[in-house]
């Protein structure tokens, strides 16, 4: 990441040093000991997450890295970037295809090239606003939860590798989302309870907070509109924790390199880490255009200012309505267990106890729902997950981000 990505992540942290610089510290020559001169897999590589625990991990100078991601120009443009840094790090050997993760192809790829020292996993449905209707449900839980199913059977089978690491998300704390519940499941799909087989990979996940001004979110978002000349929306009464770019891969990197058996690292909420309004954030990147922003209620009242070209910036305040959506966010459930660790700014999160019996019932159904031999409601859906997922509380207010700016 360069300084101008740093800039533009601190309009949401407001931190000055990195949340993650202390652990990383503390753990760097274990890190080196942990990836230097390795194998590498990193599914999903291209996204904002991915590309980011790419540029970090590079810097232990692992041996190769495979890509898997069906976004060619983000590969191609991840790769040019790598290629131009120092030598070092440009004769690092990769390899990457666009793939779709958990595609026959995707899994003749992985066979035929592993086995891998670390398996990492970036790829998926992390909008809540995704939840919208059964088909993009059904894509959602088949992305997050039966995939890794799949392929964590595929590869402990093959014997492809000793160590999967995948992303999980603060929703998944008292979900309130089925993105959220879809995550939680994902994070009992890490324990590898549900298969036949005594598992013997290590497995760790880590619940982190909105990544500032990543692909497809709401900040993202100011620097296009703005450059369209549009007014910039923000809902009112939301606060949320922000990582930068860099703090979410090593935040990825310290679990990985520290965490089994599915535990998970969060962060710990002190004075180092704090809930920030986003109408603050949006006011922050027009001030950073050397401009006033200015709250107006709607779309037109946005327009008027920006029509009368003076250094005045609309923001069009929203109300925080819509379905799956939390008024604060958390990062601990209720009833999860915290351990001791040696983190400073983190805490490690108990994998937790679940039926195995209702998780394979929900593994070995969705599959049938995948094949078109069976349909389901979103109602029927939701009822499924709470079988799982004891504590969603689903959210629906009829309202979707669809329908807003």
């Amino acid at each position: 990441m360069n300084n101008l990505s740093d800039e533009r992540d601190y309009l949401a942290t407001k931190r000055k040093s990195l949340l993650t610089e202390t652990d990383i510290n503390n753990h760097l020559q274990k890190i080196k000991e942990r990836y230097q001169g390795k194998k590498l897999l990193v599914i999903g590589g291209a996204g904002s997450i991915g590309s980011s625990f790419i540029y970090e991990i590079v810097k232990f100078f692992p041996d190769s890295i495979h890509i898997i991601d069906p976004n060619e120009n983000g590969l191609t443009n991840l790769v040019r970037n790598l290629r131009s840094k120092d030598n070092k790090t440009s004769q690092i050997k990769l390899l990457t295809s666009p793939l779709d993760f958990g595609s026959k192809i995707s899994d003749q790829f992985i066979i035929e090239n592993g086995p891998y020292d670390d398996v990492f996993n970036f790829a998926a449905i992390k909008h809540v606003r995704s939840e919208k209707d059964i088909y993009s449900l059904m894509q959602m839980f088949d992305t997050n939860v039966i995939k890794h199913s799949n392929l964590l059977n595929l590869l402990e089978v093959n014997n492809l590798t000793k160590s999967y690491f995948s992303v999980s998300t603060d929703k998944a704390a008292n979900p309130v989302s089925l993105m959220g519940a879809s995550k939680k499941i994902m994070e009992l799909i890490l324990q590898c309870k549900h298969f036949e087989f005594e598992n013997k990979i290590k497995t760790s996940t880590t619940r982190f907070a909105n990544v500032a001004f990543s692909n497809g979110s709401l900040l993202q978002s100011f620097s296009i509109r703005f450059e369209k000349r549009e007014p910039i929306p923000a809902p009112l009464e939301i606060k949320r924790f922000f990582v930068s770019h860099k703090e979410a891969a090593q935040i990825c990197i310290l679990a990985s390199c520290n965490l089994s058996d599915g535990n998970i690292l969060v962060p710990k909420i002190n004075d180092s880490f704090k809930l920030y309004p986003i109408i603050d954030v949006a006011k922050n990147f027009i001030e950073s255009k050397g401009l006033n922003p200015v709250l107006v209620e709607s779309k037109e009242d946005g327009f008027k200012i920006i029509n009368e070209n003076n250094e005045d910036y609309p923001v069009v305040t929203t109300k925080p309505d819509t379905s799956g959506e939390k008024e604060f966010e958390e990062f601990v459930g209720l009833g999860e267990e915290v351990l001791d660790s040696n983190f400073v700014n983190f805490n490690v999160v108990k994998y937790s106890d679940f039926n195995k019996k209702e998780l394979i019932t929900f593994v070995n159904n969705f599959n049938l729902l995948l094949q078109g031999d069976v349909s389901i409601s979103k109602t029927d859906l939701i009822n499924n997950v709470k079988n799982i997922v004891k504590n969603l509380n689903h959210i629906e207010t009829g309202e979707n981000l669809d329908s807003r700016m």
